[in-house]
């Protein structure tokens, strides 16, 4: 079996905690696989359809759709989101700290960063939250796009090097990379953020032996029921772990489906 926490490894610091949180939880699960690294650009979508997955990160939104055939196991809870709600993030709408934009519609026109369009919180959640602001018939708010970009640090660098003019970024990879890249973070600011939604989740196969995936769910619950774990969860801005619901992300679907009724098939 196999995990890996790429979506959120997104500084050396992080990539170093999920391998050995995760590690640790096939430890404490007596699972035997391994943590492999998955680094971009590769796709997820070919990690996503591996027959043996145990502990692997899958956005919400192909989840929601059952595009891959995995099973929930759990969903860390941030630190960062609680007042939304244990478990949920935003997407941070972002603009260079000295760029003259005061709200979200002042960007109109200008240029736009994402991760990929198979992405909730790089791509559909901004596309949902636009669609108040779009007239009868309009398709179209930003002049020109920047993506697939396909990690949300890359729409930092790229609205901070002034190559996108805004661009969505994930509100958890936004507080590990603010943590361990101060520099990079204080090129740009906060404009707007989309609606909370479920977190991203850790899935397995749907093979997995009902046994292994309770063991694995028991692991990541404990984890914040000790010193050792808890240490691993403060390294990640983690409280712990909840179990998720599949249908709470039906959700993410539902706003994808409502943006692609009211027309709007592509951000831009």
């Amino acid at each position: 079996m196999i995990a890996n926490g790429r979506m959120y490894s997104v500084t050396a610091a992080a990539a170093a905690g999920w391998k050995t949180l995760l590690q640790a939880v096939y430890r404490r699960a007596g699972i035997s696989g391994e943590v492999i690294d998955y680094p971009a650009p590769a796709p997820l979508e070919a990690l996503w359809q591996r027959p043996d997955l145990a502990g692997v990160f899958m956005c919400g939104l192909p989840f929601s759709l059952g595009l891959f055939p995995v099973v929930a196991i759990a969903a860390p809870v941030p630190l960062h989101s609680l007042p939304d709600g244990p478990g949920s993030y935003r997407s941070r709408l972002i603009v260079a700290r000295d760029a003259p934009y005061r709200q979200l519609r002042d960007t109109f026109g200008g240029r736009l960063a994402f991760t990929n369009p198979e992405s909730h919180s790089g791509y559909s959640a901004l596309r949902f939250h636009l669609l108040p602001f779009l007239r009868p018939g309009q398709t179209t708010l930003y002049r020109e796009t920047t993506g697939p970009l396909v990690t949300p640090r890359r729409v930092v660098e790229a609205v901070a090097g002034g190559d996108a003019d805004i661009g969505p970024v994930d509100s958890y990879a936004y507080e590990l990379l603010a943590r361990d890249e101060p520099a990079l973070i204080e090129k740009v600011r906060v404009i707007d953020h989309t609606a909370p939604a479920p977190m991203p989740l850790l899935v397995a196969s749907a093979s997995l032996p009902p046994a292994a995936l309770a063991a694995l769910q028991r692991a990541f619950i404990a984890l914040a029921q000790d010193s050792n774990g808890s240490a691993l969860l403060a390294a990640l801005q983690l409280q712990g772990f909840q179990i998720p619901d599949p249908r709470d992300y039906q959700l993410l679907a539902r706003r994808a489906a409502a943006a692609e009724q009211a027309g709007y098939r592509l951000l831009r």
